[in-house]
This record gives structure tokens, sequence and C-alpha cells, in this order.
């Protein structure tokens, strides 16, 4: 598992032009504009000081219907809380409502997502070093909103996600050996024990824990959040029950980090701070909706701590929030995500 890191980032995923950058070392925040053509849907990873943005979307407008990109951005930021924005290199294909995930400190990846051709397969590695991308092997089926798990800094693991825009969820799960460039498509993996465990699903949270661990928790099935948690075994091919959740919930483009002895994660639906602690492996609620899921914001957890610090972020955050109305009214592919996370308050 990765060291903790001294930043924090939060996203106006309405806009996609206001970025909080959060210092946990001075506990200060700065509010600032970066150059990224997307609206939203696009996905982005941490590693160290530099936030790496990929890909997104815009909804239809002005008589031309969704688009969507290859774009690229990193992020740095300098001593001082300056930042330097670099586009890198186009991704070889346009995608939104994709994973990425940092499987070491020079090396991204982006995992399936959509375009104007709905839902696709493709997967793309990214050289930081090199600044350069290539495709590598496809997942087995068309889908996005996967959740993906680096493991020991060689492998990816993929779990669920959906193989429609209704949406339907997927029980499968898959991996890919990064260090192997022959494969052509990801491999399917057969639970060997615990089946009864594993649900279809996407939105959920997931992270390495140990060598024999990788802990999946929430998610939707069936359009509901759900509290239910799970150890996969990565080398037994097995699942067991986990603690739930306090309360149920969903974890779209949340990535959960470590604190300390805890694993620390937001909710993606009514912004809730879910604390996982590693010695007694149970899980609590930090804090009750530090952030306003209606305005979308893609929060970090990256370097998370139990503090009052999150309060004072979102009380200095302002931004236009979205009628849950005016998004059925506009509902499209680009949407759809929204509407999912909103329906359980108007019902």
């Amino acid at each position: 598992m990765e060291a903790i890191e001294e930043y924090s980032h939060f996203c106006d995923d309405q806009t996609n032009k206001v970025f909080v950058i959060y210092n946990l070392k001075d506990k200060s925040s700065n509010k600032l504009e970066v150059p990224y053509e997307t609206v939203y849907l696009f996905d982005s990873v941490q590693i160290k000081n530099q936030i790496y943005f990929t890909g997104g979307g815009l909804p239809p407008a002005d008589g031309k219907g969704e688009q969507f990109f290859q774009t690229a951005l990193r992020l740095i930021i300098l001593p001082g809380m300056d930042t330097k924005t670099e586009k890198l290199p186009n991704m070889k294909v346009s995608r939104a409502n994709h994973t990425c995930v940092a499987l070491t400190s020079n090396l991204i990846y982006v995992v399936g997502g959509c375009n104007s051709k709905a839902e696709i397969p493709s997967c793309e590695e990214f050289n930081i070093e090199k600044k350069t991308w290539r495709e590598i092997a496809y997942l087995n089926e068309k889908k996005m909103w996967v959740s993906v798990c680096p493991v020991d800094s060689k492998f990816l693991y993929a779990f669920g996600g959906s193989s429609n825009l209704k949406p339907k969820e997927s029980e499968m799960i898959e991996f890919l050996d990064t260090q192997d460039p022959t494969k052509k498509l990801w491999t399917k993996v057969t639970l060997t024990a615990g089946k009864e465990h594993w649900k279809r699903c996407f939105f959920t949270g997931c992270l390495q824990i140990s060598p024999d661990e990788i802990l999946l928790f929430g998610g939707l099935v069936n359009k509901k959040e759900v509290s239910e948690t799970t150890y996969f075994n990565p080398k037994k091919c097995t699942m067991t029950q986990g603690p739930s959740l306090q309360k149920a919930d969903a974890f779209y483009r949340m990535k959960p980090g470590k604190y300390g002895n805890e694993i620390l994660v937001v909710g993606s639906c009514e912004g809730d701070l879910h604390s996982y602690n590693l010695g007694e492996r149970k899980w609590n609620i930090v804090k009750k909706n530090i952030w306003n899921p209606e305005i979308g914001f893609a929060v970090k957890a990256d370097t998370m701590q139990r503090s009052d610090d999150f309060q004072s972020i979102s009380s200095k955050f302002n931004c236009i929030a979205v009628s849950y109305t005016h998004l059925r009214a506009h509902e499209t592919s680009l949407h759809l995500v929204c509407r999912l996370l909103l329906e359980k308050k108007n019902e």
C-alpha cells in the first residue's frame, strides 16, 4: 500500500473548473481553476504531489450529441501551494465513466468506460517517465464503473461494473498481469469458495489490505446501496464475509486510502466518511455529510485523516447544485450516474 502523501484533492464534478487542493500538514486549502476541457465523468488519480486527470465528456449541446475525450492532464503541486499544469499526450481511446488507478509511481492504468459507441472493454497504460500511452489487454465485457484494485505493484483486479446503460450489474471478476505483454484479454477468475458472498454490483470500493486480501465494500445492487463487505483472496480465489458498513453506501470514484491503522473513504450517496480499522476489522462512520452529493464532488481519500478539517473545507467550497428534476429531464449516458446517486433521496 502506498505511503500517505501530504495532499488530497476535491473536484467540482459539475463544472470541472474548480478544485480544492488540501494540505494535511499545515491544514490549509487552496481553491483554483484547472484548464481541463471536459466537463465531468473524468477520473483522476494522485501520486505524491501530482494529480492526473483522464478522459471525460460533454452532454449534448448546440445541436451536437454527447462528446467524449482522450485528453489527459497533470497538475503538479509546488512548494507554497503554487501549481503547474502540463497537458499530456492523448489516450488512444476517448472515454468517460472509466476507472483510473496507479499501479506504481510510474504507471497509470485506465480501464473500461463508455464513449459514443456505448460501453468499451478497452484499457490503456500510461508510462509517466516516457509520457506514452499504449493499449493493453481488453476486459472480457464491455462495461463502465468497474472497481479496479492494484495488487503487489504487478496485477490489476477488476470487480463488477455495469455492462449496459440501463444499467445492468456485472458479477465478473478478472485480473491482468501487467508484466505479460502477450495477453489479449484479462483472465477470468472462478471463485473456489465463498461465491455466495459476491453479488452483481458496481460502485463498489476496493483496496488491497494485505498480501492475501482485497477488501471489497458497498456498491449498488439493483440500484440500491448495500452494506455488505467481503474479503477476496487473490491467491486462493476465495471470498469470505466481512463486517458490514454501519450504513449502506456506494463509492463512485471515491478512492480509499490508509491513514495510520485505518482505511478511510467517502461515500457517494450522502457524503459520509467511513473508516475501517485494520486491527479490529470493524467499520465506523467518522463524520456524516461532509460533502454534498447533489453538487457532485469527487473526493480523493488517499490522504484523509480523522479531524474537523473536512467541515471547514466543505463550508468554504461554494458550488451551484443541479436539481434532480433537471438531471432526469436531460438524462443521457453521461447524466445517468448523477441520477443513480440521487435516486434514493427522491423515493
